[in-house]
């Protein structure tokens, strides 16, 4: 049997993940995922102490999710990037991985732990990774001449043409894959931990909930009020956002659909006279 191993990272969601589903794509495949805690790298990257309370109640939201269909989230505690590498080695050896797939980080420490490991892992594990945390790739936005735009407004026009070509439909959750398995909850990170409060409750629903009453309630007035620190103008997503708990495709996806159904609504009001 083929064992394929997630690495979740910035993507805490079980929902329009890629990694996680090309994993799953093949059915007879052992799907297991696991996440990798690192304190010491996340003090030298000045990590604030509410991101990682809130990276940790999503982490169980995720836990909790996988196993109900099947598949076990390992959480380890490490210290840095390094050891991170050497334990994914042996996790890898132990299990008998015989695929990884995860999505891409492009920051600088995070683009050099996965050249590394891929480079450990050649010829024992094929590594498969994705762009999963944008609308589109990294520089896929270009000027004719194949440089990157200097201007907001031509690189807008750029940004949304490119867009409309593309496909940013949003993936579905894994089917179950089997029975329900057990899991052993993350333990609290060995990190400075400050809960968030009720104000951003943890799990792709929440975030899912807020968007839609964003969608419904606020995005028409967003750009004039959104630099008004009196009202509530924004979508309050960015904390999801920054941890994958919910991704720019669903987002745009979920932004479309709203704006769709508010324009046949509108049609259907304006028909039957009820609209000036």
């Amino acid at each position: 049997m083929t064992t394929h191993l997630v690495w979740l990272r910035n993507d805490l969601r079980i929902t329009d993940n890629k990694a996680l589903s090309a994993a799953c794509s093949d059915p007879q495949a052992k799907v297991l995922a696991v996440f990798i805690a690192t304190p010491a790298q996340w003090r030298q990257h000045h990590m604030a102490p509410r991101q990682a309370a809130f990276i940790h109640a999503n982490l169980l939201q995720v836990q909790a999710a996988l196993a109900a269909r099947g598949i076990e989230l390992i959480c380890h505690q490490g210290d840095d990037f390094a050891g991170s590498i050497n334990w994914l080695v042996e996790f890898c050896q132990r299990q008998q991985v015989t695929a990884l797939f995860y999505n891409r980080q492009y920051e600088i420490n995070e683009r050099q732990r996965d050249a590394r490991l891929e480079q450990a892992l050649t010829g024992q594990v094929s590594c498969h990774s994705f762009d999963d945390s944008l609308l589109l790739p990294p520089g896929s936005v270009q000027t004719g001449n194949g440089e990157m735009y200097k201007v907001y407004t031509p690189f807008r026009k750029a940004f949304l043409q490119r867009l409309t070509e593309s496909d940013v439909s949003s993936l579905p959750a894994p089917r179950p894959r089997g029975e329900a398995v057990g899991f052993t909850a993350a333990a609290a990170f060995d990190y400075p931990l400050v809960e968030v409060g009720e104000g951003y409750p943890a799990g792709e629903e929440a975030a899912l909930h807020r968007l839609r009453a964003f969608c419904r309630e606020q995005v028409q007035d967003y750009a004039t009020q959104r630099d008004l620190p009196a009202i509530a103008g924004t979508s309050n997503l960015s904390p999801y956002l920054a941890i994958g708990v919910i991704s720019p495709a669903r987002a745009s996806t979920v932004c479309a659909l709203s704006a769709l159904m508010c324009w046949k609504i509108r049609k259907v009001v304006l028909s039957v006279g009820l609209m000036s």
